[in-house]
């Protein structure tokens, strides 16, 4: 081994112009001689190009290839040259480990599509995934590689508890800006596209000054709004947000931005960036009030640590619930099936001696996961509940692959881990199943005998909450899930 190799194997991994720069110092060789010399390198000497800054590259010796002190000293020379990268990585973390498929677009400052000097977001990701950096989850997540990720296991209860604050968040944003007229009725979009970049929201404005024209045709300006909750707002966390406004305005001088970062806390400095750029940093507290933002830390509390709160404290949940409806009562059905997996814990909560809200459980001989949306446990039975809490109903293609696919993986994991109680597979669905559906559904809960199985619609869940003492419970059952439906 050379004292290059040994050098470049010392130190996990080296950025080009930082080893062309070791070369000079201990060789006394010019730059141009250091850099054709790194070029001549070949194995155990590979390199990583493509994703930095001046046509730069990483280098690594083979046998630290993807250990942790290469992802460690590739992780920083993306920071240093490679910002589209550590943006990626650094909104991942921001988000717990987990982010949506659909959402991430949002959080980088490459651009969903095709912008003139700027790598498309989706190739940026395939290189991501290929190199190892990031994975994709069956529930349609993108994670960390185990030795990037900050925390050896994500904890999906609070994952999901901010992600529904957010939807919850985003959707009274819409709201506040239609009814001050800021934007155009019922043109609000989530997860849009403006000027070739996502964004958490978007909508149309005719405010002056925001106003452009073609050919004397009125063209309207963009409120373009991100958010970023559940976590440290700093400079790292604001950066995308920054480049991706200063993109757009580099390759489309004549669109029109009202930018907004909506917020529950933020570093004072990344606070002064975003002002000093022009955008609006709408804070939580300070835009929908004290009791609003303490009912969306409750509702992620609650979320988070769903299992001890319904089986120990369940009125919690009744209030909070409660309070939630009210404050969506009209806006919003997306959240419903969110917060149905809550009602059925809550139910299941009087009866059992211990209950898991969302719990992900590994798939045997298998890398990949599933998840239980309740997990329900007696002393002499296991039940495992798929709640659909939605106005459609189930049809057979979903139905076909829960039995044949979800159930048995599943069966494979309880066996394992209780084998010595029965086994209930229920399925709650309060827009009901299709005709196909229940008849698959019934053969099967007439066939199977290994372990138990049914199926309910809004009939069978009014009736599983006629048995509990709680009219408040029945009536926000009523009220929210089953309104429409009924």
């Amino acid at each position: 081994m050379t004292k290059l190799e040994k050098y470049i194997k010392n130190n996990g991994g080296v950025l080009s112009g930082d080893l062309a720069r070791y070369i000079e110092k201990n060789q006394g060789v010019s730059n141009d001689a250091a850099r054709k010399r790194i070029q001549r390198l070949s194995s155990p000497i590979h390199k990583i190009t493509g994703l930095f800054s001046d046509k730069k590259s990483f280098i690594y010796h083979a046998d630290n290839y993807q250990n942790s002190d290469y992802f460690d000293d590739l992780v920083n020379a993306f920071k240093s040259d490679a910002k589209r990268c550590y943006t990626i990585i650094n909104a991942i973390k921001y988000h717990h480990g987990l982010i949506s498929i659909n959402e991430l677009p949002n959080y980088s400052m490459s651009p969903v599509k095709p912008i003139l000097g700027h790598m498309k977001f989706s190739s940026l990701i395939e290189k991501l995934k290929k190199h190892n950096l990031i994975r994709e989850t069956r529930e349609g997540e993108y994670g960390l590689n185990i030795f990037i990720a900050e925390q050896s296991a994500p904890n999906f209860r609070h994952i999901k508890g901010i992600e529904i604050s957010k939807k919850i968040i985003l959707q009274h944003f819409e709201t506040w800006s239609k009814n001050i007229g800021l934007v155009s009725f019922k043109k609000g979009k989530n997860n849009h596209i403006v000027g070739g970049f996502q964004f958490a929201f978007t909508a149309p404005t005719y405010i002056d000054g925001l106003i452009g024209y073609n050919n004397r045709q009125k063209k309207p300006g963009f409120l373009v709004a991100d958010i970023l909750i559940g976590n440290v707002t700093d400079e790292d966390a604001i950066s995308f947000f920054l480049r991706k406004l200063a993109t757009i305005k580099a390759s489309n001088p004549a669109l029109k931005l009202f930018p907004v970062l909506l917020v529950d806390g933020i570093g004072i400095k990344a606070l002064n960036q975003l002002k000093s750029n022009g955008v609006l940093v709408a804070s939580v507290k300070e835009l929908f009030g004290k009791d609003y933002s303490d009912l969306i830390k409750n509702l992620i509390n609650t979320v988070t640590n769903a299992g001890a709160i319904l089986k120990t404290e369940p009125e919690k949940y009744i209030s909070l619930l409660s309070k939630l409806i009210k404050l969506i009562d009209g806006k919003t059905n997306n959240l419903r099936g969110d917060l149905f997996e809550l009602a059925v814990g809550f139910y299941f909560g009087k009866y059992s001696q211990s209950i898991n809200i969302g719990k992900r459980v590994p798939v045997l001989d298998s890398i990949r996961s599933r998840e239980i949306d309740v997990l329900a446990i007696t002393e002499n039975e296991v039940c495992v509940v798929e709640c659909k809490g939605y106005n459609y109903t189930v049809d057979i293609d979903y139905i076909e692959e829960y039995l044949s696919e979800k159930v048995k993986e599943i069966r494979g994991w309880l066996s394992s881990r209780y084998p010595e109680k029965r086994q209930r597979f229920e399925i709650w669905s309060t827009g009901g199943f299709t005709k196909e559906a229940v008849k698959l559904l019934k053969e099967t809960k007439s066939k199977v005998k290994k372990y138990d199985f049914d199926y309910l619609s809004q009939t069978e869940i009014k009736e599983r909450a006629n048995r509990l003492n709680s009219d408040k419970f029945k009536e926000i059952l009523r009220d929210y899930f089953l309104k429409e439906i009924v």
